[in-house]
């Protein structure tokens, strides 16, 4: 199969669903595409997860795929998509860490059961509703619509460091509610 251009592989592949041209395929281009993805997330597992997930795709949606052009190009240019896709998940991941963070360690003590879970997800409603209109806006933009700082000041028509300030203030409010919780 070594002697097979890459269309003729993908053509393998959609016509008789041909593992072996899949394969191919994957070791053609397994090493240049973790190495762009290493080279941007620097993290071996996060680089090997975008890649299995660009090639899964290729196998999956391999009867649909229209590619014009050659493979490479089109593979490098999937898995920058999941790369962004795995840095925008990240930073939300983090983003989203604060709150835990603010929450008492006695909380997770009680974590198993679903009365403290709702009782946590009330307070958190509750003072959520009780800031000010702006206060709350940008909260919802941050954690919510997950808006950057510069985004949030350029919707709501304030400076960055009033969304900053905005910010600090609604998670120290989030960590005074949750810290009277036993």
């Amino acid at each position: 199969m070594e002697q097979l251009s890459d269309t003729a592989l993908l053509e393998r592949m959609q016509a008789y669903n041909d593992r072996a041209a899949f394969d191919e395929l994957y070791h053609r281009y397994w090493e240049q595409l973790y190495m762009a993805a290493y080279a941007r997330l620097q993290q071996d597992a996060d680089a090997k997860d975008c890649l299995q997930e660009v090639f899964v795709a290729l196998w999956h949606k391999r009867r649909e795929l229209r590619i014009q052009g050659p493979l490479g190009p089109y593979l490098h240019v999937a898995l920058k998509y999941r790369v962004l896709n795995h840095l925008r998940s990240h930073q939300n991941y983090q983003k989203h860490l604060d709150i835990f963070s603010a929450i008492p360690p006695a909380v997770f003590d009680r974590a198993d059961d679903r009365l403290a879970l709702a009782e946590i997800q009330q307070i958190i409603e509750q003072t959520i509703a009780a800031m000010p209109e702006k206060m709350r806006q940008t909260y919802i933009l941050s954690r919510q619509e997950q808006l950057t700082v510069r985004e949030m000041a350029d919707q709501l028509g304030v400076s960055q460091q009033t969304v900053k300030n905005q910010l600090t203030t609604a998670l120290k409010r989030l960590k005074e509610a949750l810290a009277g919780f036993k």
